[in-house]
């Protein structure tokens, strides 16, 4: 599933692409809103993710201008605001918004409210809970894998690549369609990067993780079972 993300604070988007990331979805990233307004005219996501003060038109402007328009409006929308009074929260619900998250927030609370919005919007047409392949299991719906039923611990980056191999069907995964999306599009990530995070990867997969064969010159696919 893919998510647009509108924040103009780089520290913080490139925080919360990661996150997202590492639990499978697709980040497209604006920081503003003009921008994203025009991105889309051409695409849909399933989710907006948007700050509220961002340079120019806010994020309450956008959302109202979203509702208004036929481009996007009815992706469900999440607001995040340093702004915790009452005032701010209502006036974001009635621009548009479906949800208001304050910052500071933990990721269990953003993902949890994200999940839940995507389950109560498109209930689970599309969504798959885990992908196996032999002893190995992940499951995104909790972000956690089991190898041989044994959980494994995976840094955001591993689980990152983990999630794109599995689903790939074993498609040849290039170099540049992995930076892109476990690394995201403000953040992209050298040969010698994702080389690096895949050689740890296979270490703690230990025996599945040969299963993740090395194209010369191109990337990686998963030729497991």
């Amino acid at each position: 599933m893919q998510i647009l993300m509108l924040e103009d604070d780089i520290g913080f988007a490139t925080m919360l692409g990661e996150l997202l990331a590492s639990r499978g979805y697709k980040v497209c990233h604006f920081f503003e809103a003009v921008g994203a307004m025009e991105w889309l005219k051409e695409h849909r996501p399933e989710l907006i993710i948007s700050d509220i003060r961002m340079p120019g038109v806010s994020g309450i402007q956008f959302c109202r201008r979203l509702r208004e328009g036929a481009d996007g409006a009815n992706v469900p929308v999440i607001m995040l605001s340093a702004l915790s009074d009452e005032v701010h929260r209502v006036e974001a619900l009635r621009s548009g918004a479906d949800d208001y998250v304050c910052k500071p927030f933990s990721s269990g609370e953003l993902l949890a409210r994200i999940e839940a919005l995507l389950r109560r919007c498109y209930g689970h047409r599309g969504i798959e809970q885990a992908l196996v392949s032999g002893k190995l299991k992940l499951n995104y719906g909790t972000a956690e894998v089991f190898l041989d039923k044994e959980r494994i611990e995976l840094l955001p980056k591993e689980y990152g690549l983990l999630f794109q191999l599995l689903k790939s069907g074993g498609r040849v995964l290039a170099y540049s369609y992995l930076a892109e999306a476990v690394w995201g599009e403000d953040n992209l990530a050298t040969r010698n990067t994702i080389k690096s995070t895949m050689s740890r990867l296979r270490l703690k997969l230990g025996e599945s993780g040969k299963a993740i064969s090395a194209i010369p010159g191109l990337g990686y696919k998963w030729t497991g079972e």
